[in-house]
């Protein structure tokens, strides 16, 4: 069936509801508010289970406002304030979405996205070399990275183009999306031809991030940035521009938000610290100890279980 249709959405959400119900779980976990939490409505209902959902995003492109945008959605969304026992929030504007639309404060828990921190470290000496020769990508300049969807509207990824032609070195873009030809031509065109790399998905992106000497981000909307969270437990320092859930992850003393969205600003950014090895390095390192210590993928799920807990014990996901 063509992916956006009717059709195909009430197969999605009638195969996912009697996955649910053969599998009897004690609580229900939904990712986003639209399809995944209907499906945990229904399955409740039946099941009479608990149901929690992390809510990604907000803004334009989030959950909240997305959902709207759905049949149904408002109707859909008054019954997820309702009858879900909790909801995970990555950002404090999350929490402040979650309340304008009904959701009582006590029952919204903060718990961060997690990242393997095994998998994801800093570069070893003479690493960076060796995978930048792999990469055939030059040793002798700075490299700025971006994973991700290949999205111009939320990721903004013309714009962060735009802000590339200002900033020395070169950019690796490495992700898949719908907007890889048009980000393609704009690479080829002008001050940038021959200075970004646009490539595919890889199996392993650990080996992108230890080759990197700056990761950026021009996202106009986040909940809690998986890529920005690989990059700091790298040993990155990020630049990024302003959104919401960025200023939790990027402060002064991990990188640099830009001072406003645009890309002049976003290039200023990133010409600030790459013109400053010293920075770079010690944003670098307090990003690696962050997010070993507040991130790590153990301390995200001792809190996921403490919600499962507390919803599965008969509670609403109170805090406390």
């Amino acid at each position: 069936m063509p992916p956006s249709s009717a059709a195909a959405s009430l197969a999605y959400t009638g195969g996912g509801v009697a996955s649910v119900t053969r599998f009897r779980p004690d609580v229900i976990h939904t990712y986003d508010l639209q399809s995944p939490s209907t499906i945990g409505l229904l399955a409740s209902s039946m099941l009479g289970k608990p149901v929690v959902a992390k809510v990604l995003s907000t803004g334009r492109h989030g959950d909240v406002r997305s959902l709207l945008r759905r049949p149904l959605g408002r109707r859909r969304l008054r019954a997820i304030a309702r009858r879900f026992s909790g909801f995970i929030s990555l950002s404090p504007e999350v929490d402040a979405e979650l309340v304008e639309h009904g959701i009582a404060a006590e029952r919204i828990w903060r718990i961060p996205n997690g990242v393997d921190t095994g998998r994801y470290r800093p570069a070893e000496p003479g690493e960076r070399e060796r995978i930048r020769d792999d990469l055939r990508l030059p040793v002798d300049e700075p490299l700025t990275l971006y994973c991700g969807r290949f999205a111009t509207d939320s990721k903004r990824l013309d714009v962060l183009l735009e802000a590339f032609g200002a900033v020395p070195g070169r950019l690796l873009l490495a992700g898949e999306g719908g907007d890889r030809d048009a980000l393609t031509r704009i690479a080829q065109a002008g001050e940038l031809r021959g200075r970004v790399e646009i490539r595919g998905p890889v199996e392993d992106t650990a080996p992108l991030y230890r080759a990197a000497d700056l990761y950026i981000s021009a996202s106009a909307t986040e909940g809690m940035s998986g890529s920005v969270l690989e990059a700091m437990a790298s040993g990155l320092p990020v630049v990024a521009s302003p959104a919401s859930g960025m200023a939790e992850l990027v402060r002064p003393d991990t990188g640099l938000v830009a001072d406003d969205p645009s890309a002049l600003a976003l290039g200023q950014a990133a010409r600030a610290l790459l013109a400053d090895p010293a920075r770079r390095s010690l944003a670098g390192a307090t990003a690696r100890r962050q997010a070993t210590s507040r991130y790590s993928l153990e301390s995200t799920a001792d809190r996921l279980l403490d919600l499962y807990r507390s919803v599965a014990e008969g509670g609403n996901g109170h805090r406390g």
